[in-house]
């Protein structure tokens, strides 16, 4: 049964030793076996160690692991050479006419360098003289080489053979680290350009976090890249670290408000390592798991209603007018942007589940058990009403109160999400016994808050009054006003 078991979960078996029963005890058994499952190579171990032990709970056998170690294959990531068709040239012995000898010159160069007389065999190899091997080495169903063939590396052939080769996979994991740091850089900037106006004291911790980073950049790029000297590693991570802070002292341009440079870039490093987390969960589940966790997500977009969500931000925000959302009509473009919003802040709940993966990825949630389902089922529903509420539709209603307290304060409130208020002076057409009035009584010399319209009736609030006044526009002449004047008269 043992061995089923592993066979089911594509464990080989390397050895297996029997030994001999005794009156005492049963038959015992000697395995060393590969287990291969994805995940963190941190904690690997220890995660190898408990599900072979699940294993031996779920058959119940008398099992101990004695021994367990991580086994490393990363092949050498060779340096590549590309064959190509020397040119013809003569030694230097023989004499030849200047523009002769400068034209086999420049044939060699283009040749070596440009890899314009490329055969298109791609060669990895170690020396050249290997390389050379196989550039002349025939190969079935491949039509012969050039009896010149030759071997050059890709920024030439006298480009030198790096004395420390790497291996394919720490390379690319080395470039996400790179990848990771580079973020941070640019987030350290946009902090720096936030905090800009404050004087040195303000930016300069930012500043020397950036500039604390670069050893770590060096390191990365050393482990990664073998063949790179610590001068050529520290140029390089310092090169990154400034192009990153640049960068990221850039966005500033693209939010005009002090101190809000880095906001779009927190909450995009936020969403990835989200997306992250449940990229590792997806890894170590399967899409046909993950996916009844994801379908509250995309079952908005998927059943059409994502115009209609965003509704929830726009009656927050006009309840403190004493307004519903159909008194006021929002532009198309601001309802899809306010239901994005929304939708986003309702999913806050993926951070568990993000968070999961990384468990599952770091070996740190191997036994699957009711009581970790529970957790997530409550945390994820806690997140999601705090997201929905605390992220979502409070901060709706404290921007409508925000708005109440600044036209009652005679400025203009900030728009909101396609909402626009401003101060207006209607003057009626005709007389106004004859104008019908909803919420209040008309004064004409009064400056009013226009929040709206919708279906030809205009949404006037009286700051005096504190009161919304809903008219009909075809009786009204609206002359909009930069700021509250003082009469209308």
């Amino acid at each position: 049964m043992f061995e089923e078991a592993l066979a089911d979960r594509g464990w080989p078996v390397l050895e297996k030793r029997g030994g001999t029963a005794s009156v005492v005890t049963d038959r015992s058994f000697w395995y060393t076996i590969e287990a291969r499952f994805p995940g963190s190579r941190i904690n690997a171990v220890r995660g190898a160690r408990e599900r072979i032990e699940l294993i031996s709970d779920e058959l119940q056998l008398d099992l101990n692991v004695e021994v367990a170690d991580r086994v490393v294959r990363d092949p050498a990531d060779r340096p590549q050479w590309y064959a190509y068709d020397r040119p013809v040239t003569h030694p230097h012995t023989v004499p030849l006419p200047r523009r002769e000898r400068w034209a086999e010159r420049w044939n060699t160069w283009r040749a070596e360098t440009l890899g314009l007389r490329d055969t298109g065999r791609l060669i990895t190899a170690t020396s050249s003289s290997a390389a050379q091997n196989h550039a002349s080495r025939p190969l079935p169903g491949i039509r012969s080489q050039p009896r010149r063939v030759a071997a050059r590396r890709s920024g030439g052939a006298t480009r030198p053979i790096p004395a420390g080769i790497g291996t394919r996979r720490r390379s690319r994991q080395q470039l996400s680290w790179l990848f990771v740091l580079m973020a941070v850089w640019c987030w350290s900037g946009a902090r720096v350009a936030d905090v800009w106006q404050g004087g040195f004291a303000s930016w300069c911790g930012f500043g020397l976090f950036a500039l604390c980073l670069v050893p770590a950049g060096a390191a990365v790029i050393r482990r990664g890249f073998p063949q790179a000297s610590q001068t050529e590693a520290f140029v390089g991570a310092g090169t990154l670290g400034a192009v990153g802070v640049g960068l990221g002292m850039n966005m500033v341009r693209m939010q005009p408000e002090a101190g809000n440079a880095s906001h779009g870039l927190t909450y995009l490093m936020a969403g990835f390592i989200v997306f992250n987390g449940i990229r590792l969960l997806v890894r170590q589940w399967s899409w046909r798991a993950v996916a009844p966790w994801l379908i509250p997500t995309i079952l908005p977009i998927v059943l059409g209603f994502v115009p209609s969500i965003g509704v929830g931000l726009h009656a927050s925000y006009l309840d403190a007018f004493d307004l519903n959302a159909e008194d006021v009509d929002v532009p198309h473009v601001w309802q899809f942007i306010a239901s994005v919003k929304f939708t986003a802040v309702m999913n806050l709940w993926l951070i568990a589940l993000a968070g999961l993966g990384y468990m599952l990825h770091l070996h740190w949630l191997v036994r699957e058990r009711w009581v970790g389902y529970a957790f997530l089922l409550v945390l994820s529903a806690m997140l999601f009403l705090a997201g929905a509420w605390g992220r979502g539709l409070e901060p709706a209603g404290a921007a409508g109160r925000d708005a109440v307290a600044a036209a009652k304060s005679g400025r203009t409130p900030a728009p909101y999400f396609g909402v626009a208020p401003e101060w207006v002076c209607a003057h009626p057409i005709g007389k106004v016994e004859a104008i019908p009035v909803d919420g209040g009584e008309f004064v004409p010399t009064r400056p009013y808050l226009k929040v709206g319209d919708a279906g030809g009736t205009v949404v006037l609030w009286d700051a005096s009054e504190e009161q919304a006044l809903k008219m009909p526009m075809s009786k009204l002449r609206i002359v909009p006003e930069d700021r509250r004047p003082a009469s209308c008269g």
